[in-house]
Formats: C-alpha cells, structure tokens, sequence
C-alpha cells in the first residue's frame, strides 16, 4: 500500500532555538497517522546528491523524530543525525535515515505493544499499530518516493528508551521488512518484558544488532543517588537481557551482535549521540559480499 506524501525542504520553526540542521533535510506531509494516533509529518535526510547520483541506498527508520537533527525541534538537544552522516559520508558508508516524530503526550502508549497493568503502565498497548504503519504505511511512501534499497538487508529501525522497545518489536513483527534494529537504552517498562522473550524465540531473527546502555542511566532522573544508582542496575540488568535474548535467537556477539555498555553515560541524547557513529558503522558497513548500490 502506497501513501502520496509532498514532500519539501526542511525549514525550522520560526521563534524557537537556532537551528542546526545540515545537509539535505525534507520534510514528507500527508500521512495519515497509525490507528488511533495523531498524523504527522516525517523528516528524512538524504546522502547529498542523492536523487542525481544514479545510486540506491540502505535506510534507517527512526523514533523521535524531531530529536535527530535540529536543537530548534529537540526535546532536550539533538542527536546530530545529521552530522554523524555527513562524517560518515567521508568514510564512504552513506544512508538515508528517516525521522518519525513522536506522539508527544501519546508517545508511551504508540512506543509499548503491551497494555501493562496500573494508571502509570495501563497507557501502553499502541505499538503493534504504530509499528504496523510503520511497515505498511511510512516504509512504502519513502520507497515510492526516494532512491532506497527496499530490502530487509538494507533496511534498520533504531530508536533510544522506548523508542528502543518498539525497534525490537518491529524488527520480530516485521521481519520481512526490517532486517537490522538498534536499540539503545532499552526501556522495559512494566509490562513489557514479553518483548525480550519474543525476540528470543524468534525463527527470522535480525541480521544485524546493536544494543548499548550506560552505567548511569538514572542520573538527573531519579530523586535521590540511592535510587539512581538502584534504577541505573536494573538498566544494566535489562540491556544485558536484551543481550541474552538476540544471542538466543541466534545472533553472534562481535559478529552480527554488538553490546555496549557505556559506563559513565547517562539516558541523554548527548550520549545516544556520542555511540551513534560506531552503532551506524557496525549496521550498515560493509558485508563480506559488499553491497549492491547501483539503481537497477
């Protein structure tokens, strides 16, 4: 199923922070918004000269959209998206990443395919859908309309926090589509373990995984050191299962796996930044069998 989507230039928001976007930056209006959501419009940055170059490339779907590539969008700060793909460019691994935007005060509920239980985690449930028209609805516009290797090979989905959970539930419901997932600081809220047991019975694992925390994930979020030193744990503990689960499946550690554990990082974009670059390399970098990019 195809979607039209007009696609323009990115131009930031008129008032806010400066911008710091670089690099060929569009902007994709017209989407409808998965079952039950908000619409949205998405972001993708492109290799330059992509259209002109006769080539197709690997594509990187993204959570949290307006955190990738312009502090006058981000959250907190961005990810530099952006610039960890123009310095990738001059090493010669060249992709096209794509930016979903989250639902704002929807976000745990699009983010979690699991209801969870209480008024804190009862919000969950909505990630099936989302990753859904992910994979039916966003996937199919971006290929209709840019120069993409359309394949499960060349294709990844990656994501931070929740964004990491629902990266790991697309890549086992959506095998077919997405063959490499990144997930850092993985958010396994209450409710959702069932996600990690799934990806350990998968019989279509990933072809490719990376997965990475910090140390201290808690601080500047929990209320006192204890806590944070407790919750920053149990951080560890769940990367570690995530680990465990995609090693059950049948991926390799240091060959089709990576893990990382970052001990001084903290749950902040700035840190997800910092392993970006590594965490794109290992992705998306050369095969023994190289990769085919002319336009067929």
């Amino acid at each position: 199923m195809s979607t039209r989507v007009r696609w323009s230039r990115f131009a930031p928001p008129r008032g806010g922070a400066p911008s710091t976007a670089v690099g060929d930056l569009r902007v994709g209006r017209g989407l409808p918004g998965p079952p039950g959501g908000r619409d949205r419009a998405i972001l993708i940055h492109l290799p330059a000269d992509a259209v002109a170059s006769g080539r197709r490339f690997p594509v990187l779907y993204m959570h949290d959209g307006q955190n990738l590539f312009d502090d006058a969008t981000a959250y907190r700060t961005e990810w530099e998206v952006d610039e960890t793909l123009g310095a990738l460019a001059a090493e010669e691994l060249q992709l096209i990443v794509v930016g979903i935007p989250n639902a704002g005060d929807d976000r745990y509920r699009e983010y979690t395919p699991y209801r969870g239980r209480g008024r804190r985690w009862g919000a969950g449930g909505g990630g099936r859908a989302y990753a859904r028209w992910l994979a039916e609805i966003v996937k199919p516009a971006v290929d209709a309309a840019w120069p993409t290797l359309p394949g499960r090979e060349d294709t990844g989905v990656m994501g931070s926090s929740l964004g990491g959970l629902i990266s790991l539930w697309a890549v086992s419901a959506h095998a077919e589509m997405f063959g490499l997932v990144g997930s850092m600081s993985t958010a396994i809220t209450p409710g959702q373990q069932e996600v990690v047991r799934r990806i350990a019975r998968l019989t279509v694992p990933p072809l490719r995984a990376y997965v990475d925390v910090g140390g201290r994930e808690a601080d500047g979020d929990a209320p006192t050191p204890g806590l944070a030193r407790l919750w920053s744990a149990a951080a560890v503990r769940e990367a570690r299962q995530v680990r465990d689960a995609l090693i059950a499946a049948g991926l390799r550690e240091g060959e089709t796996l990576r893990y990382v554990e970052d001990p001084q990082a903290t749950h902040r974009e700035a840190h997800w930044a910092r392993r970006l670059p590594d965490a794109l390399r290992f992705l998306f970098g050369p095969t023994p069998a190289g990769r085919v990019t002319l336009r067929g």
